[in-house]
C-alpha cells in the first residue's frame, strides 16, 4: 500500500483512454471482514480493498478474538462465533474511517471488555449520538464526547433487541443496530428509510434469517455460517472519478470491469445519464449476493437539471463529482435535501463551494446544497481540507482546467483508494508529487 503525499499537483486539460480495474469495495470489505469476523468458520475474502480504513477494520476484528491472515489480494477469516470475548481494556484507533468506528461500535458493544474508539482531526468532528442512542435503548453502555469520539464502551450483563424507528436514510446506523442486535435473544424490527443495503446482503450470505421490506428490516438471531468465499467488486465511488473524468473532458473514453452496480449506490449514474451523460452497462451478473458489471462511458455534453431528492442518498458520496459535472454543464445544477454533505469528512458543501470558487465556478450555497453554474474552470491551488473524495475530485477538475490544479492535504486518499494516481496517470493523467 502507497503512502499519499501531502501535496499532488495536477498538468491541464488532458484526456483519458483506456481499459481499467478498481479496487475493491469499501464499503462491502469493512462488512465482509467484521462479519467473517463474528460467524463460524473460516471465509477467505478476495479483491478487499487495502486501504487505511480498512486496517482499521481489520485491527478491531482482531481485537475481539477473530483470527485474520493477509495474503496479497484476499484475506483469510477465522470468526468467534459470536463469542462475546473477555480481555484487557482496548483502546481503538480508527484514523478517519467513520464507518469503521460506527459499525464496530454495535459489535464492541456486546463484548466483556471495555474499549474507548478514537479517530484523527476529521473524525473526532463527526457525530456519534446517531449510532449511540439506538444502542442505548438496548441496553448498551456508551459515551461519547460532546457527541463525538473518542468513544467509551463498557461490557454489560446483556443486550436485548428492541425495534427501532430511524428517521434519515443512514446505512452506517442501521448496520451497527443489526450488529448489536445478532447478540441478543429476540426478534426485531427496524422502521428505516432507504439506504445502502450492503449489511443486509451480507448477512443473508452468511445465513442470517433476515427479511428486508421497502421500508423495513427483521432480524431473527442467531448463527452466522462462513459462505467459505466472499468476492468484492470493484468500488463505484472510486468508478465514479473516471466516470466523471472521461464525460467532461474531451476525446476521452474509458471502460471499467467488474465494477459493484448495487441499485441503491448508483444514483450519481442516473444523475449523470439525466445530463446527458453516454454511459452504458454491459456483462451484468449477481456474486455474493450484489451486482455487479461492466462500465463504458466516453465525452458527453451535459445540460443543467434540478436532482431529484429521491437520488440524493443514493449518490451521497460522489456528489461531489456531480458538483464537478454540473460546472461543465450547460446552464444551472441544482443539489438541494443534501444535508448530510455537512457531516462527511470534511463539510463537503463548504468544501466543493470553496472549491468552485478557486475554479471561478458561480455557484449559490443552501444549508442543504448548492447551484452550480457551468463556466470554465481555471487552473488553482485548492485545499481538500483533508476529504479524500474532495482531493480526488479536484485532480479530476485539471482534464478541463485551463491551468495545472495544485491540491493541499491528500494524504486521506490512502483511505479509499490508494492507487488512484497509479491508475490516472496509465490512461492518460499527469499527477505529480508536489511536496
Amino acid at each position: 500500500m502507497s503512502i499519499m503525499p501531502n501535496s499532488l499537483s495536477a498538468t491541464s486539460n488532458t484526456k483519458i483512454n483506456g481499459c481499467i480495474n478498481v479496487p475493491g469495495d469499501k464499503s462491502i470489505s469493512h462488512r465482509a471482514i467484521i462479519i467473517s469476523s463474528i460467524a463460524h468458520g473460516r471465509t477467505k475474502i478476495k479483491g478487499y480493498l487495502t486501504s487505511t480504513d480498512i486496517n482499521a477494520t481489520i485491527n478491531a476484528c482482531r481485537a475481539i478474538g477473530a483470527h485474520i491472515n493477509e495474503d496479497i489480494d484476499s484475506l483469510v477469516i477465522d470468526g468467534n462465533n459470536l463469542e462475546q470475548r473477555h480481555g484487557d481494556n482496548a483502546e481503538l484507533n480508527f484514523g478517519n474511517s467513520g464507518t469503521s468506528m460506527r459499525l464496530m461500535m454495535g459489535v464492541l458493544s456486546a463484548q466483556k471488555f471495555s474499549s474507548v474508539l478514537k479517530g484523527d482531526e476529521s473524525l473526532t468532528q463527526r457525530p456519534m449520538n446517531r449510532v449511540m442512542n439506538p444502542l442505548l435503548r438496548m441496553n448498551a453502555d456508551i459515551k461519547t464526547s460532546n457527541g463525538t469520539p473518542p468513544v467509551y464502551i463498557n461490557p454489560v450483563s446483556f443486550l436485548k433487541c428492541v425495534d427501532h424507528t430511524i428517521e434519515i436514510a443512514s446505512a452506517q446506523i442501521k448496520s451497527s443496530i443489526m450488529l448489536a442486535g445478532l447478540y441478543g435473544e429476540s426478534a426485531f424490527k427496524i422502521i428505516t428509510p432507504q439506504s445502502r443495503n450492503h449489511t443486509e446482503i451480507m448477512l443473508s450470505e452468511f445465513g442470517c434469517n433476515i427479511s428486508v421490506k421497502a421500508d423495513s428490516i427483521e432480524l431473527v438471531p442467531g448463527n452466522l455460517n462462513t459462505p467459505n468465499q466472499i468476492e468484492i467488486p470493484g468500488d463505484i465511488s472510486s468508478a465514479a472519478f473516471f466516470i466523471v473524468g472521461s464525460i467532461i473532458s474531451r476525446d476521452s473514453q474509458i471502460k471499467i470491469n467488474n465494477v459493484g452496480l448495487n441499485p441503491l449506490r448508483i444514483g450519481f449514474i442516473k444523475i449523470l445519464k439525466m445530463m446527458g451523460a453516454n454511459i452504458q452497462i454491459s456483462n451484468e451478473r449477481t456474486i455474493n449476493g450484489e451486482l455487479i458489471g461492466d462500465i463504458y462511458t466516453e465525452s458527453s455534453i451535459l445540460n443543467g437539471i434540478d436532482i431529484p431528492k429521491e437520488l440524493i442518498s443514493s449518490s451521497i458520496d460522489e456528489l461531489p463529482l456531480i458538483v464537478l459535472a454540473a460546472s461543465q454543464a450547460n446552464g444551472k445544477t441544482s443539489i438541494r435535501n443534501a444535508e448530510e454533505l455537512r457531516v462527511k469528512e470534511s463539510d463537503r458543501i463548504f468544501s466543493m463551494i470553496r472549491m468552485m470558487d478557486k475554479f471561478r465556478i458561480s455557484t449559490d450555497e443552501f444549508p442543504d446544497g448548492m447551484n452550480i453554474y457551468g463556466g470554465s474552470i481555471k487552473g488553482a491551488r485548492v485545499n481538500s481540507y483533508g476529504d479524500h473524495r474532495i482531493a480526488m475530485t479536484a485532480l479530476i477538475a485539471s482534464l478541463v482546467s485551463d491551468g495545472d490544479i495544485l491540491v493541499e492535504d491528500c494524504k486521506n486518499i490512502d483511505t479509499s483508494f490508494p492507487t488512484f494516481i497509479d491508475i490516472a496517470n496509465n490512461i492518460g493523467m499527469d499527477i505529480q508529487i508536489n511536496d
